[in-house]
């Protein structure tokens, strides 16, 4: 692809370091057709998938890069890190970070979790979730604003389990437990998630037509 130096004046630059083992990542990576950003080449297009590893990726989360956003590999360096373009950023990410973001080169891998994330039914919303109901974040709605990024940042990603804990006397806010966290979410914060429940064997019911699948209210 050729760039447009006049384009590329107007983006953001943001450098991403983060320290690794970068042999130890990578064989945590098992999944077929999911690999390290360190796998690409210059030129590439890939989707994010998800991160390996524990904490560290909260300045990625508010930057919006998100499982499903689109990157495109613009520079390789010989140690490592990696410089991206992404909306209208460059993004210089470290080795090991750039080691911890997994992604796909695979359209049809992507769509199917964009299908999944975009095929949230309303028929359930989260005052209708009783106590002890457990749910997945799928993702966030285009008019969450100021709120995705506090979302972000306290861990509610897409693909994290929750479960209802309390709800207050008026619905506003609901009380849910993430990863042994305790978390109270006012009505425009829980309204800006998009969810799905989740049966006690951890198995999303996102395929029942009956519409198990919901947006947070």
């Amino acid at each position: 692809m050729d760039y447009d130096p006049n384009e590329q004046q107007s983006w953001a630059f943001t450098f991403i370091g983060g320290t690794s083992d970068l042999e130890t990542e990578a064989s945590e990576s098992t999944v077929e057709q999911v690999f390290p950003l360190t796998s690409t080449k210059v030129g590439d297009r890939v989707w994010i998938v998800g991160f390996s590893g524990e904490g560290g990726i909260n300045r990625l989360l508010s930057l919006g890069l998100i499982p499903g956003a689109e990157v495109e590999v613009m520079s390789c360096m010989s140690k490592g890190s990696i410089l991206v373009k992404f909306q209208n950023h460059r993004l210089g990410l470290g080795a090991g970070m750039a080691n911890r973001v997994m992604v796909t080169d695979n359209p049809v891998l992507n769509n199917k979790r964009k299908k999944q994330q975009m095929n949230a039914d309303t028929s359930i919303h989260l005052q209708d979730f009783p106590v002890g109901m457990r749910g997945r974040i799928v993702g966030y709605e285009q008019s969450s604003g100021s709120y995705k990024r506090k979302l972000l940042s306290m861990g509610l990603t897409p693909g994290i389990e929750f479960k209802v804990i309390r709800h207050a006397p008026l619905g506003d806010p609901v009380e849910i437990e993430v990863r042994g966290f305790k978390l109270s979410l006012r009505k425009q914060e829980a309204d800006a998630l998009i969810v799905e429940e989740v049966n006690n064997a951890g198995e999303s019911n996102s395929d029942d037509r009956t519409g198990r699948q919901s947006q947070l209210r």
